[in-house]
């Protein structure tokens, strides 16, 4: 199949069809053609020539994606999968390297990317923390997702709310009444901990409490964190909510409670946080919790790539959606 092809079946000229296919924004073509012409080349299973195309127009059709202990983590793998969603479809690839073991090391791996000639290079971490930059990208478009250059500057840094998705997990248990409430979070030091923390801490004043007068403990976002913590706190302190550092810290003090012959929420309220895929929603009760947005993170870094770069903004931050389940309840003493 050719453009004459697909030009003959959509009913426009051949050049028509290649500034769609080409995405030619410099040509004003109505939207009406161009839906025609890509259901014409959708129809004739019409693949373009990325090779000559970027001969003939110097454009790269290639995304090189620089990931920190993404393709180790299923869920955190969604900020991959939301960027090939949206640049697969406009005829890209995406090629990822992992530097987990060495940041340094990715530098090699870049300078190839680079030489093969790539429309961008895109930062990408599990954890919300700065990554090592690669000094051989000079004139390359540079986007961070769920990170920020520990050296030099990127085009584009793309951040979850982690501040506002604390404070709504907080206020999902201060709004139902509890006053009894702790913060386990993971390292005190962390960026995502802080963030949560401070979303934590405002929540309790709209809500008429003293932050200091409220129970903070630090772990390390690991399941036996949660489990040592919620121990140690429910324990001596007898709160009625927890609002964990994360989906894996709740685990564990949902199942401190179960050990200590607790019930939740009947007797103590837990949120998450990141909306772990097959935890939050599988364990009992499931579990109330502020999602991260790894997919739309990626999404978003997807469409940076394939818009103007004059456009781009240097910081987006994306939401982190709440979502409600069953492990949040009224405090004991209201139940009737």
């Amino acid at each position: 199949m050719t453009m004459t092809d697909v030009a003959r079946r959509a009913g426009v000229s051949q050049p028509t069809v290649s500034f769609v296919l080409n995405d030619r924004r410099d040509v004003a073509v109505a939207e009406e053609t161009r839906r025609r012409v890509l259901e014409a080349a959708a129809e004739l299973h019409f693949v373009p020539n990325r090779a000559a195309q970027s001969l003939r127009s110097n454009k790269s059709f290639t995304v090189g994606v620089v990931t920190s202990g993404i393709v180790s983590q299923p869920y955190a793998g969604l900020i991959v999968l939301g960027l090939q969603q949206v640049v697969q479809p406009a005829g890209y690839v995406c090629m990822v390297v992992d530097t987990t073991g060495d940041p340094g090391e990715g530098d090699d791996a870049v300078a190839s990317l680079v030489g093969q000639g790539v429309a961008a290079i895109v930062y990408a971490s599990l954890e919300p923390k700065p990554l090592h930059r690669s000094p051989r990208l000079d004139g390359i478009r540079t986007i961070f997702v769920n990170c920020w250059p520990e050296e030099g500057k990127a085009d584009t840094v793309l951040l979850a709310d982690e501040y506002a998705g604390g404070r709504a997990a907080a206020a999902s248990v201060f709004d139902r009444g509890h006053r009894e409430v702790a913060f386990l979070g993971g390292p005190r030091n962390d960026y995502a901990c802080k963030e949560r923390r401070r979303g934590f801490d405002d929540a309790a004043r709209a809500a008429d409490l003293r932050p200091a007068d409220l129970v903070h403990r630090y772990g390390n976002y690991q399941i036996g964190s949660g489990y040592d913590l919620a121990t140690e706190v429910v324990t001596e302190h007898k709160p009625t909510a927890l609002v964990c550092g994360n989906d894996r810290m709740a685990i564990g003090a949902l199942l401190a409670l179960h050990a200590l012959g607790l019930d939740c929420p009947q007797d103590v309220s837990i949120v998450g946080f990141d909306d772990q895929p097959d935890v939050a929603d599988q364990v009992r009760p499931g579990l109330t919790t502020a999602a991260l947005p790894h997919l739309m993170l990626g999404r978003r870094a997807g469409e940076l790539v394939l818009g103007d770069p004059n456009d781009a903004p240097e910081r987006i931050i994306v939401d982190c959606e709440l979502i409600e389940r069953d492990s949040v309840g009224a405090p004991p003493k209201r139940r009737r």
